[in-house]
């Protein structure tokens, strides 16, 4: 399934020289909510969205204060990553009054038959394409949510990864401390178990250590989301000592990168292609998400 746009087009709302020059693009934290303020600052509306990362159909930032349209993305799964406060998002069953909308989508004035789910800061949710969805913030508003869409027009051949569409914040501990206990022994030099999964798209969680392990994607773009912590992430340069393994050609170090100082909150896009390493001296635990 390849999406061309999410791999080569994304273009950084707020410059960043370092990315810039290594291929990389970062938001971090304190951008995310200048990107937030300025949200909150529009014209009054029940949601508002704007690009944190800014392509057609990537990563934007929603802030909702009210009930707006239901909606189907007929071609587009969507990953949902609530930032701050909490709503009610309902997923499945019938638009009401259904119309068409842009870019192919549905939208209508409710959703019947659906089931609801509160969501709060931390948690996140993927909705399948084809999927009726809906988000209403609680009454004390507002419901900030991170949102990114990614092409999927069918079902995966048999035997991949089954579904899991929803993931709580307080099963992040549990998990992280999981993936602490795997790290050391692991070949790779972190460990984590998978926070969502939508064939072929997996969010994983990733428990970094002191010693990273260099890596190029030869397929697929990575987005990352640093979930505790901080750390580095080295992008660009040449990888020392590769090892071609098929999708990756990972490697001892990274030579001549740039080293980018990441902490909670923070995103960063790595395009295909290009080196990347990740290591801390502390904790650095990460979501991570493959796009083709």
């Amino acid at each position: 399934m390849k999406s061309p746009t999410l791999a080569t087009a994304l273009l950084l709302l707020i410059p960043c020289a370092a990315a810039a020059q290594t291929g990389a693009t970062i938001v971090t934290a304190a951008q995310v909510a200048q990107i937030r303020q300025s949200a909150a600052q529009a014209p009054s509306a029940a949601a508002v969205s704007r690009p944190i990362i800014a392509a057609p159909d990537a990563l934007n930032l929603e802030y909702r204060t009210g009930k707006a349209p239901a909606a189907v993305h007929t071609s587009q799964a969507e990953l949902i990553v609530v930032l701050d406060g909490a709503g009610t998002i309902t997923t499945g069953g019938t638009l009401v009054d259904a119309v068409p909308a842009t870019n192919g989508n549905i939208s209508g004035k409710d959703i019947t038959g659906g089931t609801p789910q509160h969501l709060a800061k931390g948690d996140m949710l993927f909705v399948p394409q084809g999927t009726a969805h809906m988000m209403v913030p609680d009454a004390a508003g507002p419901f900030v949510l991170a949102t990114l869409h990614v092409p999927r027009t069918g079902e995966p051949a048999a035997g991949r990864t089954a579904p899991k569409l929803i993931n709580r914040a307080a099963d992040i501990p549990a998990m992280t401390q999981k993936a602490k206990a795997g790290a050391t022994a692991s070949p790779r030099f972190f460990g984590g178990d998978t926070i969502l999964s939508l064939p072929p798209y997996r969010v994983g969680l990733e428990y970094r250590t002191a010693k990273g392990i260099a890596s190029v994607h030869k397929n697929d773009g990575e987005f990352m989301y640093v979930l505790e912590g901080e750390g580095v992430i080295v992008t660009g340069g040449t990888v020392v000592n590769p090892k071609d393994l098929g999708a990756n050609i990972d490697g001892d170090a990274i030579q001549g990168g740039v080293d980018h100082r990441m902490k909670r909150g923070d995103w960063i896009f790595v395009p295909k292609g290009l080196p990347h390493l990740a290591r801390t001296d502390g904790t650095f635990v990460l979501a991570t998400l493959h796009v083709q």
